[in-house]
């Protein structure tokens, strides 16, 4: 289905023996630079399907351009609906709002989907969200083109004037378990609290488990057992529910570092799913040990989308607590035997809602854990295959816009849980960093039994967060 109008909520330290080996042998702060660097005024963005059509379109809101039917047809996919009469006004309404429209701001850039902030060349408000998604298959076709204004702030008035204890606060209301760490990774990539609550406690994190998945390839590539310019196939078998790219036809070939960045930039679950396939869990929960999750059994052996909606919707609640509580050993036979056979999650095929798993029975980790992924992430071999695809694939999403240019390098992997009460987990993981300084992490982890939780105050809060320390010296 094609449309224009853009939904968003916007709003959308211990280590074995062989890993010292692995990793980095020096604990210097890496020289990092912007992974989209600005040119002039605008962007330097790398090649692909939506960053191609969106040059196009930006050469489009220039003034005195016409978009002709020949222009639509070679770059808008067939199973766009909108008329072409109708697509011309759209670009024409928006040479009139956006005139010589220039990109102000990067949020989002996957091979899919891209949301960049646009304006007029004197930056004057209202901005524009722009969001454009394509074919990563065939002639790479736009399906999906919206353009919505944005005020130039995510927060409300209420927040503005808070401070960082305030904030972290404040956060505290927004959900009945809450967990928050504003913090640090120092020299010795040890995470330490600027600001906290329940830093230490296991909360669930939604895709941010996928950060261990990213692990698990991040250490792979570095051994030399995958390659990161792998072919993927797309397969029937690791389709999962909320795949963007669903829609692409079976047998589409990905490059695995796009698969990765699809993962993390889109938290696209069919790419996690194949990506969880190629990495295997074993290495994936290895992973896990090393990068010194606190209490690494809750995570282990670590779920891929569909085995886990599976626990969610095809097992009565009896049987999937029993896994939930069961040891290691247990839940890997019960993976093997029952879930395994399954093959993947169908939605709306389940038998039960067990929704209360969704806090309880779903991946678990503390905002600790989360800081110190990231940590151990920074640390793959500089300058080799294995840091280039973290780095792309975690660079590609700052979540909010006015994030990305007040840092040299900006990581972010969020997630969520929902059922019909709402959002049950909502989790937002940043990691901001300027060269040449240690990076300053914001994890704040949103749990509620009963749902309801608010995104908008969730981006609100988190927004003061972060306009909080790009303001420190």
């Amino acid at each position: 289905m094609t449309r224009f109008a853009l939904v968003l909520i916007s709003l959308l330290p211990f280590t074995s023996a062989w890993a010292d080996r692995l990793y980095s042998d020096s604990f210097e702060v890496p020289i990092v630079g912007p992974y989209f660097p600005r040119v002039g005024n605008t962007f330097a963005l790398p090649a692909g399907p939506t960053t191609d059509q969106l040059a196009w379109i930006m050469s489009e809101l220039a003034a005195g351009e016409t978009t002709t039917p020949q222009e639509i047809a070679a770059h808008f996919d067939a199973s766009w609906t909108v008329s072409v009469a109708d697509t011309q006004a759209f670009f024409q309404s928006l040479r009139t709002s956006y005139p010589n429209a220039i990109i102000r701001d990067v949020v989002a850039v996957t091979p899919v989907q891209v949301t960049v902030v646009i304006a007029r060349p004197d930056l004057s408000t209202p901005f524009g969200f722009l969001n454009l998604e394509a074919r990563y298959s065939g002639a790479h076709g736009i399906v999906l083109f919206g353009v919505s204004n944005y005020s130039g702030s995510v927060q409300y008035a209420e927040d503005q004037g808070l401070d960082l204890a305030q904030s972290v606060a404040k956060f505290g209301t927004l959900s009945g378990a809450p967990a928050i760490l504003v913090g640090r990774i120092g020299a010795n990539d040890q995470c330490t609290a600027l600001a906290e609550l329940n830093s230490s406690q296991l909360r669930a994190t939604a895709s941010i488990f996928k950060l261990w998945v990213l692990a698990g390839l991040g250490r792979g590539i570095a051994q030399g057992i995958i390659g990161a310019e792998e072919s993927i196939t797309l397969a029937a078998s690791q389709i999962a529910s909320g795949g963007t790219i669903n829609g692409e036809p079976l047998g589409t070939i990905f490059s695995l570092s796009d698969m990765a960045t699809l993962m993390i930039g889109i938290s696209d679950n069919t790419a996690t799913d194949h990506v969880h396939h190629r990495v295997g869990r074993a290495a994936i929960d290895q992973a896990i040990d090393a990068y010194g999750v606190a209490q690494p059994s809750v995570l282990k052996p670590l779920l891929d989308i569909s085995e886990q909606f599976h626990l969610f919707f095809t097992f009565p609640l009896a049987t999937a607590q029993a896994y939930v509580d069961g040891t290691e050993p247990d839940q890997q036979q019960f993976i093997d035997e029952e879930i395994v056979p399954l093959g993947p999650y169908v939605p709306g095929s389940g038998a039960y809602s067990n929704t209360g798993l969704l806090t309880s029975g779903s991946w678990r980790a503390t905002p600790m854990d989360i800081c110190r992924a990231f940590a151990h992430h920074r640390h793959l071999p500089q300058g080799s295959d294995a840091i280039a695809l973290v780095d792309r694939a975690l660079s590609a999403q700052s979540a909010q816009p006015e994030v990305r240019n007040a840092w040299d390098r900006v990581w972010y992997k969020g997630g969520s849980l929902a059922s019909s009460d709402g959002y049950h987990v909502l989790t937002h993981a940043w990691m901001l960093q300027n060269s040449g300084e240690d990076p300053y992490v914001v994890i704040a982890m949103s749990n509620s039994d009963t749902g309801g939780i608010d995104p908008y105050k969730v981006q609100s809060i988190t927004g003061r967060i972060l306009q909080l320390l790009a303001q420190l010296p």
